[in-house]
């Protein structure tokens, strides 16, 4: 009577695991998506995953509790709540220039383009607002 298993047979079967993890991570095609597609997919799909864990995390949606990202904008102006926006954009301008000073003035003029009432503007835009425009605020040099 034959035996159904020999030793032999299970070390060939180790060895052609081992060479078959080997050949995948040697192919060409491993290279190019780690190297050139996964750092383009990453920023977003990171971002992605950061506010799908914090919005698991905590159970409220508060403009001091999503992360500083667009699809946390986004969760705000689905909402529509000036406070919530005023929070998240104040959040956004110490996040981004630190060094700001915005009155409440502009800060309650930028909640309204922004909260998401009358469509809102974009992410984007609120982006561009905040790092290119020097007259939302006064910026000073700390010491």
């Amino acid at each position: 009577m034959e035996d159904s298993w020999s030793w032999e047979e299970i070390n060939n079967t180790t060895e052609i695991n081992s060479d078959l993890c080997e050949n995948v991570t040697n192919h060409w095609l491993y290279f190019v998506f780690t190297g050139y597609l996964l750092p383009i997919l990453s920023p977003r799909v990171r971002d992605w995953f950061k506010e799908t864990i914090n919005s698991l995390r905590n159970n409220k949606l508060t403009g001091e509790i999503v992360t500083l990202t667009e699809y946390g904008f986004n969760k705000i102006q689905d909402i529509e709540d000036d406070k919530e926006m005023e929070n998240f954009i104040k959040r956004l301008c110490n996040s981004r220039r630190p060094g700001l000073l915005i009155q409440d003035k502009m800060y309650d003029k930028i909640t309204e383009e922004f909260s998401g009432k009358g469509g809102g503007k974009s992410w984007r835009y609120l982006i561009k607002l905040i790092d290119n425009s020097h007259n939302i605020g006064t910026a000073f040099a700390r010491p």
